[in-house]
Parts: structure tokens; C-alpha cells; sequence
């Protein structure tokens, strides 16, 4: 539990709205919390459990609740970063015994994104009966993977990305002298998983670097052969570059409507990708994202990504 950053997801519309519920005591019997930031949904997680059993037993079980040795909650998967069929059978399998510290058991399933159909449809049985003793949090990256009889059953909190300066100054409080702090919260799109990755390793500039000069000096089919082999010798972090990419094409965008001040490469970029070409750029990308995700075949995308992007701007011209 990074206790440096509690003040940052305290400052959440999320953790608003989960610490109401436990004020009220009007807890759901099951929770789904989103959103791609894994570093902040897992601290929101355990805040939220620290509250949620402070309000139903009347004593403080922080401490166990952060160092996860409180007997009476469960955190699934068990193992590596997919929930299998094996970790909801134990879910539903002792989901009625009786808590033996708590006056209410929690299970708590990380990467609920990856639960299978088959995986779903056995929790939802849960779900729809629940015990009383019994409540459940689901953290997902996404809700787009759940069954819409999953969701429904569940109270949705959605975790928004924080602001540039939010971000910023909780970063500045663990890394105060660190020279990486502004470009860390601009490139994050306000995920702190994301900002603690970037201000960490010294390849992010690189491949900023990267998404930067592709957009300012991709001219030509043989520029684009150029690109296609950087990308590849980068292929591990290939999203990482698309997000690069994006952020700046959006920047300029911004840009061109006036709600983004001039910084000498935005400006320049939103003068070769006008408003109506970026749009079109954003199709490029998220068609390259897609792939990604479906696993295809690097190399493949890669050309695809490059090529149709220099296509945009050519049809444009």
C-alpha cells in the first residue's frame, strides 16, 4: 500500500461516493471497481475494505487489511494475473461459511476482465443470492469483458483519471527531486500506474521521442520503411508508442480548437495534421491498438500502422 499516494485517491469522485455508501451503511453486496490505473484501483480497493469493515464491526482492521492478513478476506486470482474457473468455484464453494473475525467475509477478485464465460455465468449464481455474511469487489480494467447480467448485479464505481496537477503534486511528494516529474503527469493520461512507470525508467523519453518525430517527419513511403524498423526494434513497447502518439495528436488538436496553449512541436504538428485528418489518424491507431490486443502479428501491424498513417495525411494533401 503506497500510504504516499492516499491523499491522491482520497481526492477520487470514487472514493467519494465508496465512502458514502459506508457512512450510510448502505453497502452493496457486491462492488465492481473500474479502471485501467491497476496501481490506484488496488489502493482504492483496500481503502475502501478498511472502511467498509470499520462501519459494519466498529473497530479499526486497517493494519490487516493493508498487510492482507485478515483471515476473513479473500483475494483471488490465487496465482499469476488471470482468474480461472478453479478461483471462482472456491469463491462459490465457501461463500456461505461463516466468517470467523468479521461480522461479514470479503472476496476480492483482481483482473476480473479475464474471467471466462464460463467463469461469470458460475459467480453470477453467487450474485444473485448472495449470503449474507458475503460481500465481493471485482476490480476490472474495463467493464466491456463482463456480462451484462454480471453488471447488474453489481454496484459500478468508476476510478477518472486524475488531473495533470493532482498527479503531479502527489508525484513530487515520493520522487521531490526527480527532473522527470512534468513529463511523467503530461504523458500519463492520468493514471498513476502509468506516471510511476514513466518517471521510473529512462525508456519512456525514448519512445515519446519516437511518436514525436514519426509525427513531425513522416513524408514518405521511404520515411515510412524508416519507421516501420525503429517501431519493430521497439515492438515489446509498441502500445506505449501508439499511446505517445495519441496524446500529442490530441494535444494538437486541443490546439487547433484553442483550449491547449502553443508549445513549439504541438503547434507544428496540429499545421501537418489538421482537426479532420487527426480524426482520422485516431481510426489508424485504435485499428493498430485492436490487433494488439487480438495478439497479431507484430510485424504485420506495424506496417499497416505506419503506412495507413502517412495514407491520412497523403489523401489530405
Amino acid at each position: 500500500m503506497e500510504a504516499i499516494y492516499e491523499s491522491l485517491i482520497k481526492s477520487s469522485g470514487a472514493y467519494a461516493a465508496l465512502k458514502r455508501d459506508c457512512e450510510t451503511r448502505r453497502l452493496s453486496h457486491a462492488y465492481l471497481l473500474v479502471s485501467p490505473d491497476r496501481l490506484s484501483l488496488d489502493m482504492l480497493a483496500d481503502m475502501f475494505l478498511a472502511l467498509a469493515i470499520r462501519a459494519e464491526n466498529g473497530s479499526d482492521y486497517t493494519a490487516g487489511v493493508y498487510n492482507h492478513t485478515l483471515g476473513d478476506i479473500t483475494r483471488l486470482p490465487s496465482e499469476d494475473e488471470k482468474v480461472k474457473v478453479a478461483d471462482i468455484n472456491h469463491l462459490t464453494e465457501t461463500a456461505y461459511y461463516t466468517p470467523t473475525e468479521l461480522r461479514r467475509k470479503y472476496y476480492v477478485i483482481s483482473y476480473g476482465e479475464t474471467m471466462n464465460e464460463a467463469s461469470q455465468n458460475k459467480l453470477l449464481k453467487t450474485l444473485e443470492e448472495p449470503p449474507a455474511v458475503t460481500g465481493i469487489i471485482i476490480k476490472a480494467s474495463s467493464e466491456s469483458k463482463l456480462l451484462p447480467t454480471v453488471l447488474s448485479r453489481c454496484r459500478k464505481v468508476t476510478l477518472e483519471p486524475f488531473s495533470t496537477d493532482k498527479l503531479k503534486d502527489a508525484l513530487s511528494q515520493k520522487y521531490p527531486s526527480s527532473g522527470s516529474l512534468d513529463f511523467a503527469a503530461e504523458t500519463s493520461k492520468g493514471l498513476l500506474t502509468r506516471a510511476e512507470q514513466v518517471i521510473s525508467s529512462p525508456l519512456y523519453p525514448k519512445l515519446y521521442e519516437i511518436a514525436l518525430q514519426m509525427l513531425l517527419k513522416l513524408n514518405s513511403s521511404g520515411g515510412a520503411a524508416e519507421y516501420a524498423f525503429k517501431l519493430y526494434d521497439y515492438r515489446e513497447n509498441l502500445s506505449d508508442i501508439i499511446d505517445f502518439i495519441e496524446l500529442l495528436l490530441r494535444d494538437a488538436v486541443r490546439f487547433a480548437c484553442g483550449a491547449e496553449e502553443s508549445r513549439d512541436y504541438v503547434s507544428e504538428i496540429a499545421a501537418r495534421y489538421p482537426v479532420n485528418v487527426a480524426l482520422k489518424e485516431f481510426e489508424v491507431l485504435a485499428r493498430a491498438r485492436r490487433r494488439l490486443e487480438l495478439n497479431g502479428n507484430v510485424t504485420a501491424i506495424i506496417d499497416e500502422l505506419v503506412f495507413s498513417m502517412l495514407e491520412v495525411r497523403a489523401k489530405w494533401k
